[in-house]
């Protein structure tokens, strides 16, 4: 009996050694995302389509910041993970890139709940004679979260007597996407967009998985937003190079014309104006230095 008894206690102690290897052989996978669109937003279903007239970047420009909201339904089983404090903390970071500038003389950071899914133009103007601004930033957002267990990573190695011992044996990856589209509410024409990347990789045990990817959550979207302030001083140089043709994206798109503070308007690329084309070519160029990190 007490050869028996011996035998059973050290089978109770394996016991959860056993039943984690018999786990760690199948292994499993989890995936989670969360994610809006700017263009699902401005550009919903059903809606109408209106072409984009010519533009007249008016200077100093008023702008507003928002993150463009989720789709009704696809918002995703973790959107409450990102919350509303965090966006408008991120959104402040982009805004502190070029507010104060030169030709700059507002920036406004947009509060999520004031844009509902499928809002639209008519939304953003309403938004626009609230806020005073003459240009909008959407940024849209797709963050997913892959954690996948190894085969390997879920054994506990048991020293009779000595209790149980966890290695790590989560893997995961967080891989976030960050788009920001430039508007002028006059005409709807999108100006520029940029995109800011970032993926962040880990490992955890299985009963702090859950903590590890909010944190990495966190700081992806942390990188994601400076790597896409970087992309947007990129952008805006190169619109402002391109801006000096008189079109917004080249031949065949809408043109492009610039009024000054007392509301004179010049066209970017009038001929024989060499005064003209002057003022017009560094106010854009001007555009392009407000954006640049300090």
């Amino acid at each position: 009996m007490h050869g028996g008894f011996l035998m059973n206690t050290r089978a109770i102690r394996f016991l959860p050694v056993l039943l984690l290897v018999a786990l760690a052989g199948g292994g499993c996978s989890v995936q989670q995302q969360m994610r809006s669109n700017a263009l699902e937003y401005l550009y919903p279903a059903g809606g109408e389509a209106i072409a984009p007239s010519d533009v007249v970047l008016k200077l100093p420009a008023r702008v507003g910041l928002a993150f463009a909201p989720p789709a009704a339904g696809v918002a995703g089983l973790r959107a409450e993970a990102f919350s509303e404090s965090q966006k408008q903390q991120l959104l402040g970071r982009v805004a502190a890139a070029f507010r104060g500038r030169k030709n700059i003389a507002r920036v406004d950071v947009i509060p999520s709940n004031y844009l509902t899914p499928g809002g639209s133009f008519a939304e953003l103007q309403r938004l626009r004679a609230g806020f005073g601004v003459d240009y909008v930033v959407l940024v849209s957002y797709d963050q997913l979260q892959f954690s996948e267990s190894r085969n390997s990573s879920l054994l506990y190695w048991v020293t009779y007597g000595a209790g149980a011992f966890v290695i790590k044996g989560e893997k995961n990856e967080t891989r976030t996407l960050m788009d920001a589209v430039v508007y002028d509410l006059d005409s709807r024409t999108m100006l520029f967009h940029a995109t800011g990347q970032s993926s962040v990789k880990g490992s955890s045990t299985l009963v702090d998985m859950n903590k590890e990817l909010r944190r990495r959550s966190d700081e992806s979207f942390g990188f994601a937003t400076d790597n896409l302030i970087t992309n947007l001083d990129a952008a805006l140089a190169a619109f402002a190079e391109q801006a000096k043709s008189g079109t917004v994206h080249g031949e065949g798109t809408p043109a492009l014309r610039v009024a000054g503070a007392n509301g004179q308007v010049l066209p970017v690329g009038a001929p024989g104006g060499g005064g003209a084309l002057g003022f017009a070519g560094l106010a854009v160029l001007a555009l392009a230095a407000a954006l640049r990190r300090r």
